[in-house]
């Protein structure tokens, strides 16, 4: 893989914008990975700031809908 996919595949995980946005990409990283747990990364200088984000990400989370993985259910 050369580092410029490396990058772009990266950059195609970051779910950035509004809560509406934030909640559709946590929604679709959720189930279509069917991870147990997300890692969150903002990158603010203020303090204040990163605290706000993971609040409204742990809110957002909260809220989503999942879709079982039926697969993994019956293992």
């Amino acid at each position: 893989m050369t580092l410029q996919a490396a990058v772009e595949n990266r950059l195609g995980a970051a779910i950035v914008d509004r809560d509406a946005t934030w909640q559709v990409g946590l929604e679709k990283l959720v189930n279509d990975t069917h991870v147990d747990e997300v890692i969150v990364v903002t990158d603010t200088y203020e303090h204040s700031d990163r605290m706000d984000s993971y609040e409204r990400v742990a809110r957002i989370a909260a809220e989503i809908k999942l879709v079982p993985n039926v697969e993994r259910i019956f293992k």
